[in-house]
């Protein structure tokens, strides 16, 4: 029996007195994209954390591929791409040297490392940057640059915190195009808060409030109402 691409079992997480994250469980079966939506302060970036590894559970478990975070976090950490709502980019580096760096860590080399970065280049319409130092980057490209990174290794499960943030119109429309092209081949998880973003790239959502799983299920017909039911 496949495990699933992304279990968590009774997640929680605290900061001092407060629950971030409250005993949160579900599964995320194969190739798809689905949507967590949720009010400022519902807890969704804290979760992508703690799937991520940046963030140790105070209680509960995460399984990335069947690997489960705790006891095989290599294996787990090789399936998984993440990025998070200010990628992490070192502002020194330029495009093609960030690309470069990325590749190797993720163990690829020669042929196969030129094959990959520029296939995420293409996607994520990176050429007319390659050349640039990170720091001289608008929002826009510097978030594309961070998903291209996320992409990269073709994980199992991506992990993406706001990934059309700072886009123009235009470069929504064809980042939201890339993550359905995505979710043909890997499980994507992605946080927005745009509500009319959701029909166009998934038809699973994920709501959040006040640390806990609110919804999980369908796209609703009216996610609107259904949004400020469950949230409010």
């Amino acid at each position: 029996m496949t495990a699933p691409a992304l279990q968590l079992q009774h997640l929680a997480k605290r900061f001092g007195k407060r629950t971030v994250v409250d005993d949160i469980s579900l599964e995320i079966d194969g190739p798809q994209v689905v949507c967590l939506l949720g009010p400022n302060g519902a807890g969704k970036s804290t979760l992508m954390r703690l799937v991520a590894g940046f963030l140790p559970p105070d209680a509960g478990s995460i399984s990335i591929a069947g690997h489960p975070l705790e006891t095989a976090g290599l294996a787990a950490r090789e399936a998984l791409g993440y990025l998070p709502e200010n990628a992490p980019i070192h502002p020194a580096l330029r495009v093609s040297e960030t690309l470069d760096f990325a590749a190797a860590v993720h163990g690829l080399t020669g042929k196969a490392a030129k094959e990959a970065i520029a296939e995420a280049v293409r996607q994520c319409q990176l050429e007319p940057v390659l050349t640039r130092i990170a720091s001289q980057l608008s929002k826009g490209y510097r978030h594309r640059l961070g998903l291209a990174q996320a992409m990269l290794h073709h994980p199992k499960v991506l992990i993406l915190d706001e990934p059309t943030d700072g886009l123009d119109p235009a470069q929504k429309k064809g980042t939201r195009a890339l993550l359905r092209q995505l979710g043909e081949h890997s499980t994507v998880l992605v946080s927005t808060h745009l509500l009319d973003e959701v029909p166009e790239i998934g038809s699973r959502v994920l709501m959040m409030a006040n640390g806990r799983l609110v919804y999980d299920g369908k796209l609703p017909a009216d996610l609107a109402a259904t949004f400020a039911q469950k949230t409010c």
